[in-house]
C-alpha cells in the first residue's frame, strides 16, 4: 500500500507540467518512467549474452543533482519504485546516490547524458529466488542502476537503463542476484 503511494506521487510528479522560463538554467531534478525485460541470472551470465527472460519490471526514478564537481561531472541521489511481473512478481523501492556525466564533446549538438547511482533497496513482499543459504530474507538488498540518455526534445530525454538488485557480493545477504532489467524509457528535467 505504501509503495502504491509513493509511486503515485512520484508519477504525479513526473507528470505534472513544469512552467521555466527559457532564461532559467535547468534545475537540478528529473523523473524517468522506463520498463523492459527481466531476468534472474547472474550478472555474469548476463555480461556472457544469456539473458534469460522471465519477466518483467516498470521503474519510476526520481533523481537531483546535489552539487557538480566540474568538468560535467555531478554528484545526485535517486529515489525509486519498481514493480517486476512474470514468474517472479514483487515491488521495490530504493535510495541510492551516484554520479552524472554531462559534457561529451558532441553534447552542444546532441545532448547525451550517462549515469550511475547505488544504494539500498526494500522489498516489503519480496520472493526467494534464489537462496543459496537458508531462511535469507531478500528484503534489503543493494540496487544499482545505470542510464545511458539521448535529447529528444527540448527538457526530455530517450534513455536506455539497466536496473539490477542483488546482495552485493554479501554486503547485504548472500543472496544471489534476483532481478536484472534492461529497458528504456523517458526521463524529463526540471
Amino acid at each position: 500500500m505504501v509503495f502504491k503511494r509513493l509511486a503515485a506521487g512520484l508519477l504525479a510528479l513526473a507528470a505534472a507540467p513544469v512552467f521555466v522560463s527559457g532564461a532559467k538554467a535547468e534545475g537540478p531534478w528529473s523523473a524517468t518512467l522506463y520498463a523492459g525485460p527481466s531476468s534472474t541470472k547472474f550478472v555474469t551470465q548476463i555480461l556472457g549474452g544469456d539473458f534469460e527472460v522471465n519477466g518483467g519490471m516498470v521503474g519510476l526514478a526520481v533523481d537531483r543533482g546535489l552539487f557538480k564537481l566540474g568538468s560535467g561531472i555531478s554528484f545526485a541521489a535517486e529515489a525509486q519504485v519498481t514493480q517486476f511481473f512474470g514468474t517472479y512478481s514483487y515491488g521495490t523501492g530504493a535510495i541510492g546516490v551516484g554520479f552524472r556525466f554531462d559534457e561529451f564533446p558532441w553534447s552542444d549538438s546532441v545532448r547525451t547524458t550517462f549515469a550511475i547511482y547505488t544504494g539500498p533497496s526494500y522489498a516489503p513482499n519480496a520472493v526467494i529466488i534464489k537462496d543459496p543459504v537458508p531462511h535469507q530474507d531478500p528484503k534489503f538488498l543493494n540496487f544499482v542502476s545505470v542510464e545511458a540518455g539521448v535529447g529528444l526534445y527540448r527538457k526530455t530525454d530517450v534513455v536506455l537503463r539497466i536496473y539490477h538488485r542483488s546482495g552485493a557480493w554479501g554486503l547485504y545477504s548472500n543472496t544471489a542476484d534476483v532481478g536484472t532489467m534492461i529497458g528504456i524509457g523517458l526521463r524529463r528535467r526540471f
